[in-house]
């Protein structure tokens, strides 16, 4: 009784481990360059406590404030968000010019006699950089927390 052997030949295994290296390389690509195109994924933010609004209803921009105007009745933020867009939010405080009440700082709830330093030079002008998570929920009501952490 003669055995064979049969030995698989180079050629026919080539394009097999051509396609093998090929997807891999796809997939590699593909995780690179998505990686770039979104920021850094953290833990989900959450809103204060204090701002009841359902998830559902809520939405949050975080990023540096490019524009901080405060007024009688209400206070305007230009958000340049950690996604590359720019947000407006608007806080309404009728009858007074300090929206102290809607802010909170690092998660806490804002101090009026001992934060405005914290995000003001002087009163009205925000200090270069400060950076800010606006919560707005869908019926107008809006929250924001200063000194956000970068996502």
């Amino acid at each position: 009784m003669t055995w064979m052997t049969i030995v698989p030949s180079r050629s026919a295994s080539r394009p097999l481990v051509s396609a093998a290296l090929s997807l891999l390389l796809v997939l590699a690509l593909d995780a690179a360059c998505g990686a770039q195109a979104r920021p850094q994924e953290s833990s989900r933010q959450r809103p204060p406590e204090s701002f009841a609004c359902s998830r559902d209803n809520l939405t949050t921009y975080t990023g540096v404030v490019t524009d901080y105007r405060r007024a009688n009745g209400e206070t305007t933020l230009r958000i340049r968000t950690d996604w590359d867009t720019t947000e407006q939010v608007t806080l309404k405080h009728p009858g007074t010019d300090d929206p102290s009440a809607f802010f909170h700082i690092e998660g806490r709830p804002f101090n009026a006699a001992s934060d405005w330093k914290q995000i003001e030079q002087r009163k009205g002008v925000l200090l270069p950089g400060a950076r800010a998570a606006a919560w707005v929920c869908s019926d107008g009501k809006v929250m924001v927390d200063w000194g956000a952490p970068k996502e």
